[in-house]
Protein backbone atom coordinates (compact mmCIF):
# COMPACT_ATOMS: atom_id res chain seq x y z
CA UNK A 1 0.00 0.00 0.00
CA UNK A 2 1.27 3.23 -0.83
CA UNK A 3 0.74 5.71 1.47
CA UNK A 4 1.51 8.87 -0.07
CA UNK A 5 -0.50 7.84 -2.97
CA UNK A 6 -3.20 7.26 -0.87
CA UNK A 7 -2.90 11.26 0.38
CA UNK A 8 -2.14 12.35 -2.77
CA UNK A 9 0.65 13.87 -1.56
CA UNK A 10 1.50 14.62 -5.37
CA UNK A 11 -0.75 16.59 -6.40
CA UNK A 12 -0.24 19.21 -3.42
CA UNK A 13 2.64 19.31 -1.82
CA UNK A 14 4.90 21.64 -3.66
CA UNK A 15 2.03 22.81 -6.24
CA UNK A 16 -0.17 24.58 -3.11
CA UNK A 17 2.30 24.78 -0.46
CA UNK A 18 5.48 26.24 -2.22
CA UNK A 19 3.50 29.68 -2.86
CA UNK A 20 2.17 29.20 0.73
CA UNK A 21 5.85 29.44 2.22
CA UNK A 22 6.47 32.02 -0.57
CA UNK A 23 3.00 34.42 1.02
CA UNK A 24 5.19 33.57 4.82
CA UNK A 25 8.68 34.93 3.12
CA UNK A 26 7.50 37.63 1.82
CA UNK A 27 5.85 38.78 4.62
CA UNK A 28 8.37 38.25 7.03
CA UNK A 29 10.01 40.49 4.35
CA UNK A 30 7.58 43.14 4.49
CA UNK A 31 8.05 43.29 8.23
CA UNK A 32 11.54 43.62 8.09
CA UNK A 33 11.83 40.38 10.12
CA UNK A 34 15.06 38.20 9.16
CA UNK A 35 14.21 35.09 7.83
CA UNK A 36 15.92 32.70 10.10
CA UNK A 37 14.16 33.79 12.73
CA UNK A 38 10.58 32.83 11.49
CA UNK A 39 11.22 29.82 9.32
CA UNK A 40 11.12 27.34 12.40
CA UNK A 41 7.11 28.75 12.90
CA UNK A 42 6.98 28.76 9.18
CA UNK A 43 7.47 24.93 9.36
CA UNK A 44 5.05 24.70 12.36
CA UNK A 45 2.07 26.09 9.84
CA UNK A 46 3.38 23.97 7.16
CA UNK A 47 2.86 20.92 9.18
CA UNK A 48 -0.73 22.01 10.21
CA UNK A 49 -1.32 22.76 6.52
CA UNK A 50 -0.53 19.39 5.60
CA UNK A 51 -2.28 17.92 8.25
CA UNK A 52 -5.59 19.77 6.75
CA UNK A 53 -4.85 19.21 3.04
CA UNK A 54 -4.05 15.06 3.96
CA UNK A 55 -7.30 15.48 5.63
CA UNK A 56 -8.85 17.17 2.28
CA UNK A 57 -7.68 14.88 0.23
CA UNK A 58 -8.66 11.43 1.94
CA UNK A 59 -12.27 12.51 2.88
CA UNK A 60 -12.86 14.15 -1.34
CA UNK A 61 -11.77 10.25 -1.95
CA UNK A 62 -14.19 8.45 0.29
CA UNK A 63 -16.70 10.68 -0.83
CA UNK A 64 -16.30 10.51 -4.21
CA UNK A 65 -15.91 6.84 -4.33
CA UNK A 66 -19.53 5.91 -5.58
CA UNK A 67 -19.85 8.23 -8.03
CA UNK A 68 -15.80 7.15 -9.12
CA UNK A 69 -16.96 3.91 -9.20
CA UNK A 70 -19.71 4.46 -11.42
CA UNK A 71 -17.62 6.97 -14.07
CA UNK A 72 -15.05 4.32 -14.55
CA UNK A 73 -12.28 6.76 -12.99
CA UNK A 74 -10.11 4.97 -10.36
CA UNK A 75 -10.12 6.00 -6.64
CA UNK A 76 -7.38 5.48 -4.29
CA UNK A 77 -9.15 5.15 -1.11
CA UNK A 78 -10.17 1.56 -2.51
CA UNK A 79 -6.27 0.87 -1.98
CA UNK A 80 -7.82 1.01 2.03
CA UNK A 81 -9.89 -1.56 3.71
CA UNK A 82 -13.39 0.03 4.51
CA UNK A 83 -13.50 -0.54 7.99
CA UNK A 84 -10.26 2.03 8.36
CA UNK A 85 -11.22 4.78 5.81
CA UNK A 86 -12.50 7.37 8.09
CA UNK A 87 -9.46 6.11 10.75
CA UNK A 88 -7.24 7.95 8.56
CA UNK A 89 -9.80 11.91 8.74
CA UNK A 90 -9.94 10.99 12.32
CA UNK A 91 -6.60 11.26 13.38
CA UNK A 92 -6.44 14.42 10.97
CA UNK A 93 -9.27 16.13 13.16
CA UNK A 94 -7.30 14.97 16.17
CA UNK A 95 -3.99 16.72 15.08
CA UNK A 96 -5.99 19.72 13.95
CA UNK A 97 -7.08 20.53 16.97
CA UNK A 98 -3.77 20.12 18.80
CA UNK A 99 -2.22 22.82 15.75
CA UNK A 100 -5.14 24.94 16.98
CA UNK A 101 -4.33 24.60 20.55
CA UNK A 102 -0.38 26.22 19.61
CA UNK A 103 -1.86 29.13 17.39
CA UNK A 104 -3.62 30.00 20.89
CA UNK A 105 -4.41 33.05 21.25
CA UNK A 106 -3.88 34.29 17.66
CA UNK A 107 -7.57 34.05 17.36
CA UNK A 108 -7.61 35.66 13.73
CA UNK A 109 -4.90 32.68 12.90
CA UNK A 110 -7.38 30.35 14.47
CA UNK A 111 -10.08 31.63 12.91
CA UNK A 112 -8.37 30.65 9.79
CA UNK A 113 -7.30 27.44 10.21
CA UNK A 114 -10.88 26.35 11.24
CA UNK A 115 -12.46 27.54 7.86
CA UNK A 116 -10.28 26.09 6.20
CA UNK A 117 -11.52 22.62 7.60
CA UNK A 118 -14.91 23.89 7.87
CA UNK A 119 -15.54 24.63 4.40
CA UNK A 120 -13.70 21.78 2.81
CA UNK A 121 -15.84 19.32 5.08
CA UNK A 122 -18.63 21.11 3.51
CA UNK A 123 -17.10 20.42 0.43
CA UNK A 124 -17.27 17.35 0.44
CA UNK A 125 -19.55 15.60 2.83
CA UNK A 126 -23.04 14.87 2.28
CA UNK A 127 -25.85 16.18 2.98
CA UNK A 128 -24.09 19.42 1.76
CA UNK A 129 -21.84 18.54 -0.28
CA UNK A 130 -20.81 21.79 -1.95
CA UNK A 131 -18.91 19.66 -4.94
CA UNK A 132 -22.11 19.04 -6.32
CA UNK A 133 -23.33 22.48 -5.71
CA UNK A 134 -22.10 24.58 -8.73
CA UNK A 135 -20.34 27.68 -8.33
CA UNK A 136 -20.84 27.59 -4.37
CA UNK A 137 -18.35 24.06 -4.73
CA UNK A 138 -15.61 26.06 -7.16
CA UNK A 139 -15.73 29.07 -4.27
CA UNK A 140 -15.64 26.30 -1.48
CA UNK A 141 -12.63 24.82 -3.25
CA UNK A 142 -10.86 28.27 -3.84
CA UNK A 143 -11.19 29.73 -0.38
CA UNK A 144 -10.27 26.19 1.45
CA UNK A 145 -7.16 25.23 -0.77
CA UNK A 146 -5.51 28.51 -1.00
CA UNK A 147 -7.20 32.14 0.67
CA UNK A 148 -7.65 30.78 4.14
CA UNK A 149 -4.32 29.16 4.42
CA UNK A 150 -2.42 32.31 2.29
CA UNK A 151 -4.00 34.43 4.92
CA UNK A 152 -3.64 32.26 7.76
CA UNK A 153 0.30 32.36 6.93
CA UNK A 154 0.39 36.04 6.83
CA UNK A 155 -2.18 36.60 10.13
CA UNK A 156 0.57 34.08 12.13
CA UNK A 157 3.80 35.08 10.86
CA UNK A 158 2.49 38.75 11.91
CA UNK A 159 1.69 37.86 15.25
CA UNK A 160 4.23 35.73 16.11
CA UNK A 161 6.79 38.46 15.20
CA UNK A 162 4.91 41.10 17.60
CA UNK A 163 3.93 43.13 14.40
CA UNK A 164 0.85 45.05 13.58
CA UNK A 165 -1.58 43.94 10.48
CA UNK A 166 -0.78 45.33 7.13
CA UNK A 167 -4.13 44.79 5.93
CA UNK A 168 -3.27 46.37 2.16
CA UNK A 169 -0.94 43.47 2.43
CA UNK A 170 -3.78 41.12 3.92
CA UNK A 171 -6.49 42.48 1.04
CA UNK A 172 -3.98 41.77 -1.43
CA UNK A 173 -2.64 38.41 -0.31
CA UNK A 174 -6.49 37.35 -0.13
CA UNK A 175 -7.52 38.70 -3.38
CA UNK A 176 -4.70 37.14 -4.96
CA UNK A 177 -4.95 33.48 -3.83
CA UNK A 178 -9.00 33.54 -4.48
CA UNK A 179 -8.22 34.37 -7.71
CA UNK A 180 -5.30 31.81 -7.92
CA UNK A 181 -7.46 29.25 -6.37
CA UNK A 182 -10.30 29.37 -8.47
CA UNK A 183 -8.09 28.73 -11.42
CA UNK A 184 -6.98 25.81 -9.91
CA UNK A 185 -10.36 24.33 -9.02
CA UNK A 186 -11.84 24.80 -12.20
CA UNK A 187 -8.83 23.47 -14.71
CA UNK A 188 -9.67 20.29 -12.25
CA UNK A 189 -13.37 20.67 -12.78
CA UNK A 190 -13.10 20.93 -16.66
CA UNK A 191 -10.11 17.95 -16.95
CA UNK A 192 -13.04 16.30 -14.94
CA UNK A 193 -16.03 17.11 -16.78
CA UNK A 194 -16.52 14.64 -19.22
CA UNK A 195 -16.20 12.04 -16.08
CA UNK A 196 -18.63 14.06 -13.99
CA UNK A 197 -21.06 14.55 -16.74
CA UNK A 198 -20.89 10.54 -17.26
CA UNK A 199 -22.48 10.77 -13.34
CA UNK A 200 -24.55 13.40 -13.66
CA UNK A 201 -22.71 15.51 -11.17
CA UNK A 202 -23.56 18.56 -10.61
CA UNK A 203 -20.16 20.60 -10.38
CA UNK A 204 -19.77 24.15 -12.37
CA UNK A 205 -17.59 23.15 -15.53
CA UNK A 206 -20.13 20.25 -15.80
CA UNK A 207 -23.05 22.61 -16.33
CA UNK A 208 -21.18 25.44 -18.47
CA UNK A 209 -19.36 25.15 -21.92
CA UNK A 210 -15.85 25.45 -21.59
CA UNK A 211 -15.67 28.24 -24.93
CA UNK A 212 -18.60 30.18 -23.23
CA UNK A 213 -16.76 30.28 -19.95
CA UNK A 214 -13.21 32.26 -21.46
CA UNK A 215 -14.31 36.03 -21.20
CA UNK A 216 -14.68 35.14 -17.35
CA UNK A 217 -11.41 33.26 -17.01
CA UNK A 218 -9.80 36.00 -18.25
CA UNK A 219 -11.36 38.63 -15.66
CA UNK A 220 -10.25 36.16 -12.83
CA UNK A 221 -6.62 36.24 -14.56
CA UNK A 222 -6.60 40.30 -14.75
CA UNK A 223 -7.70 40.85 -11.06
CA UNK A 224 -5.20 38.15 -9.75
CA UNK A 225 -2.74 39.70 -12.07
CA UNK A 226 -3.62 43.18 -10.55
CA UNK A 227 -3.58 42.00 -7.00
CA UNK A 228 -0.12 40.23 -7.14
CA UNK A 229 0.88 43.42 -8.92
CA UNK A 230 0.26 45.26 -5.32
CA UNK A 231 1.87 42.71 -4.11
CA UNK A 232 5.24 42.95 -5.70
CA UNK A 233 4.43 46.66 -5.30
CA UNK A 234 4.64 46.24 -1.87
CA UNK A 235 8.07 44.35 -1.70
CA UNK A 236 9.43 46.27 -4.59
CA UNK A 237 12.41 43.95 -4.58
CA UNK A 238 13.70 44.39 -7.93
CA UNK A 239 14.70 40.75 -8.01
CA UNK A 240 11.54 39.19 -8.04
CA UNK A 241 11.23 41.11 -11.42
CA UNK A 242 14.29 39.46 -12.60
CA UNK A 243 12.88 36.29 -11.52
CA UNK A 244 9.51 36.81 -13.37
CA UNK A 245 11.54 37.75 -16.39
CA UNK A 246 13.52 34.70 -15.60
CA UNK A 247 10.03 32.37 -15.89
CA UNK A 248 9.17 34.24 -18.80
CA UNK A 249 12.05 32.60 -20.43
CA UNK A 250 11.24 29.58 -19.09
CA UNK A 251 7.74 29.30 -20.48
CA UNK A 252 9.40 30.05 -23.74
CA UNK A 253 11.82 27.29 -23.33
CA UNK A 254 8.83 24.69 -22.40
CA UNK A 255 7.04 25.78 -25.55
CA UNK A 256 10.05 25.16 -28.19
CA UNK A 257 11.12 22.03 -26.51
CA UNK A 258 8.15 20.07 -25.39
CA UNK A 259 5.04 22.30 -27.51
CA UNK A 260 3.40 22.90 -23.99
CA UNK A 261 0.57 24.74 -24.86
CA UNK A 262 0.33 28.39 -22.24
CA UNK A 263 -3.29 28.21 -20.33
CA UNK A 264 -5.42 30.42 -18.08
CA UNK A 265 -7.58 27.03 -17.43
CA UNK A 266 -9.04 25.23 -20.04
CA UNK A 267 -6.67 23.02 -22.10
CA UNK A 268 -7.39 22.07 -25.64
CA UNK A 269 -6.44 18.82 -26.12
CA UNK A 270 -3.99 16.25 -24.42
CA UNK A 271 -1.05 18.31 -25.60
CA UNK A 272 1.48 18.81 -22.65
CA UNK A 273 0.45 22.38 -21.41
CA UNK A 274 1.48 24.71 -18.81
CA UNK A 275 -0.84 26.98 -16.71
CA UNK A 276 0.55 30.59 -17.02
CA UNK A 277 2.12 32.01 -13.83
CA UNK A 278 2.13 28.36 -12.06
CA UNK A 279 5.83 27.78 -11.85
CA UNK A 280 6.64 31.02 -11.06
CA UNK A 281 4.52 31.08 -7.67
CA UNK A 282 5.88 27.95 -6.59
CA UNK A 283 9.55 28.36 -7.51
CA UNK A 284 10.45 31.17 -8.68
CA UNK A 285 9.06 33.78 -6.80
CA UNK A 286 9.56 31.87 -3.33
CA UNK A 287 13.52 31.35 -4.50
CA UNK A 288 13.79 35.27 -5.57
CA UNK A 289 12.61 36.15 -1.81
CA UNK A 290 15.06 33.47 -0.58
CA UNK A 291 18.05 34.75 -2.43
CA UNK A 292 17.29 38.43 -1.75
CA UNK A 293 17.18 37.49 2.38
CA UNK A 294 20.25 35.42 2.25
CA UNK A 295 21.96 39.04 0.42
CA UNK A 296 21.36 40.30 3.78
CA UNK A 297 22.14 38.10 6.54
CA UNK A 298 23.93 34.75 5.72
CA UNK A 299 22.34 32.96 8.37
CA UNK A 300 19.44 33.00 5.98
CA UNK A 301 20.95 30.33 3.92
CA UNK A 302 19.15 28.02 6.55
CA UNK A 303 15.42 28.56 5.13
CA UNK A 304 16.70 28.81 1.43
CA UNK A 305 18.31 25.28 2.08
CA UNK A 306 15.25 23.75 4.19
CA UNK A 307 12.98 25.19 0.95
CA UNK A 308 15.02 23.36 -1.45
CA UNK A 309 15.23 19.98 0.26
CA UNK A 310 11.43 20.48 0.75
CA UNK A 311 10.94 21.03 -3.06
CA UNK A 312 13.56 19.63 -4.90
CA UNK A 313 12.38 18.48 -8.28
CA UNK A 314 10.16 21.52 -9.68
CA UNK A 315 13.35 23.46 -8.93
CA UNK A 316 15.24 20.38 -10.92
CA UNK A 317 12.94 20.10 -13.58
CA UNK A 318 13.22 23.82 -14.27
CA UNK A 319 17.07 23.52 -13.92
CA UNK A 320 17.32 21.03 -16.43
CA UNK A 321 15.31 22.50 -18.94
CA UNK A 322 17.19 25.88 -18.64
CA UNK A 323 20.38 23.94 -18.96
CA UNK A 324 19.65 21.55 -21.77
CA UNK A 325 17.93 24.82 -23.79
CA UNK A 326 20.68 26.42 -23.47
CA UNK A 327 23.51 23.80 -24.70
CA UNK A 328 21.17 23.11 -27.45
CA UNK A 329 21.40 27.40 -28.60
CA UNK A 330 24.90 27.23 -28.13
CA UNK A 331 25.67 23.75 -29.98
CA UNK A 332 23.46 25.28 -33.05
CA UNK A 333 25.49 28.43 -32.72
CA UNK A 334 28.90 27.01 -32.74
CA UNK A 335 27.73 24.20 -35.42
CA UNK A 336 26.72 27.66 -37.82
CA UNK A 337 29.96 29.34 -36.97
CA UNK A 338 32.07 25.71 -37.70
CA UNK A 339 30.27 25.73 -41.04
CA UNK A 340 30.64 29.44 -41.57
CA UNK A 341 34.45 28.93 -41.06
CA UNK A 342 34.88 26.00 -43.13
CA UNK A 343 32.98 27.68 -46.11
Amino acid sequence: MNIANILRAQEWWAYKLSPLLAIGYATAIVAEVPMYTVILWLMFLLAALVVGATYVSVINDITDLDEDLASGKSNRIQQVPARFRWLIPAVCVLLGFVFGYFLYPDLLSCLLYLCSWIVFSLYSIKPVRLKNRGILGVFADGCGAHVFPSLLIVSSVTYSTHQSMNWVWFGAVGIWALCYGLRGILWHQFADRENDIKVNLNTFASKINPEHFKPQVRLIFAVEGMAFAVILYILSLPITLIALFLYFILVFIRYRRYKSEVILVMKKDERPFQILMADYYQMLFPISLLLFSLSLNSLNLIPLVIHILLFPYILWRAFYDYVVYTAAVFTKIFRKLGNNYGQ
